[in-house]
């Protein structure tokens, strides 16, 4: 299964925390722009696009957000955005950087590269008790040396949610900068820019937004973009003046932006996004909770939910089976999760000493039959423990079948 693709008819898709399933009215749209381009070329295909790409995906992500078009840039990935916005910055040895035990691996490597030239110091956040995001040691602590606090909103190993309300206050009027990384909760649960600012928010749109891979944006505010310049520049967004000076074609985030882009994934973007609009994320968090109840009564299986508030994601292990035994049960048995590698969160899977874990995510397509079809599944191979063998397929059961290719 790990070295082929692997095409089966999932009963219950709880994946949408690694790819979300798009929706007809999305693949159609990217569907009819390659038929354009295969008619036409590209050039004159994206020409013939060229309200939607230049307005239409700019304002669609400034209404899920409430934020002003200006402050979007697009990008291929969340990881990009969030490595572009942040290499832009001047940190000096005199800059403290947070961030969380949450924090994504490649978050992580990157700041620890760019410390060695920058030599700025990093620290990270404890948490309460319960798992939650310290605040009032945030508040403790603030001082003029910190730069910059990172907090992942969502982390891909769970669904534990940070409010991003107490950061916003936390860091209003003072120089640190607010950088979240939303890209397990954009989609997922409401995020509101103009409630809630924070300096730059980076997420993409293969998750909880159903849209293609390779779409990925980032939401700057003013004074982010004030004090950011971005590394990488193209003729897109910069221009040579005469005399031999460089005059940017924008003040807004658009100058992040390269200007090689998936145009076709981007118009499919531009359709998931406007669909996001109407999500229900308190069905989304109804059906997160049922899940994470209902595995936790489950003899043998570990639920690992840490904090407060949880959405979205639910991760597992088994007292007797290994977390690959298990994940190969469920494949098998027509349940689309993940195998999660402990080392992409380092600072809270791998400290919990758990270096793999079975990953279930709901998403805004998800019903209530594939959680009570994986809640089967659990329970009977659960039961099995040990004795049950890769190739087992468990009997189905409980809903009619749909086709996914993964």
């Amino acid at each position: 299964m790990t070295d082929r693709t692997y095409t089966a008819r999932w009963r219950s898709y709880l994946n949408t925390a690694g790819s979300g399933l798009q929706s007809r009215e999305t693949r159609e749209a990217v569907a009819d722009y390659l038929t354009l381009e295969g008619t036409v070329g590209s050039y004159f295909a994206e020409r013939a696009y060229a309200e939607l790409l230049d307005e239409g995906v700019y304002r669609g992500v400034a209404r899920l957000f409430n934020c002003p078009r200006e402050a979007v840039a697009l990008s291929d990935s969340a990881t990009r955005a969030w490595h572009s916005g942040v290499a832009g910055l001047t940190l000096t040895p005199r800059d403290v950087v947070w961030t969380t035990p949450y924090e994504w691996a490649g978050n992580l490597l990157f700041l620890r590269n760019l410390r060695r030239t920058a030599g700025f110091t990093i620290r990270e956040i404890p948490l309460t008790p319960r798992g939650d995001v310290d605040v009032d040691w945030c508040e403790h602590h603030i001082s003029d040396r910190v730069a910059l606090i990172s907090v992942t909103h969502m982390p891909s190993c769970t669904g534990a949610v940070t409010p991003l309300a107490p950061f916003s206050a936390l860091v209003r009027d003072r120089r640190a900068l607010l950088v979240v990384d939303a890209c397990q909760s954009a989609g997922n649960v409401p995020i509101d820019l103009a409630a809630t600012p924070v300096d730059l928010l980076t997420a993409n749109g293969k998750k909880s937004l159903l849209a293609p891979r390779g779409t990925g944006f980032a939401v700057m505010s003013s004074r982010f973009r004030a004090s950011a310049d971005p590394v990488s520049v193209d003729v897109h967004t910069h221009a040579f003046a005469p005399g031999g000076g460089i005059r940017r074609l924008t003040e807004g985030a658009r100058r992040f932006e390269l200007g090689e882009k998936s145009v076709q994934a981007f118009v499919g973007f531009e359709t998931a996004v406007r669909q996001a609009r109407h999500n229900d994320w308190d069905r989304t968090a109804a059906l997160s909770r049922e899940l994470r109840v209902r595995a936790g009564q489950i003899p043998g299986l570990r639920v690992h939910a840490p904090g407060s508030h949880h959405t979205g994601i639910l991760c597992v292990t088994h007292e007797r089976l290994t977390p690959e035994r298990l994940w190969h049960a469920l494949c098998r048995a027509g349940v689309a999760c993940w195998l999660i590698d402990g080392a992409h969160t380092p600072n809270y899977l791998l400290r919990a000493g758990i270096p793999q874990a079975v990953r279930l995510a709901v998403g805004p397509r998800t019903t209530r039959e594939e959680i009570d079809y994986a809640i089967g599944v659990l329970e009977e191979t659960g039961g099995r423990g040990a004795t049950v063998p890769l190739g087992t397929t468990v009997p189905a059961r409980g809903r009619q079948e749909r086709e996914y290719s993964a």
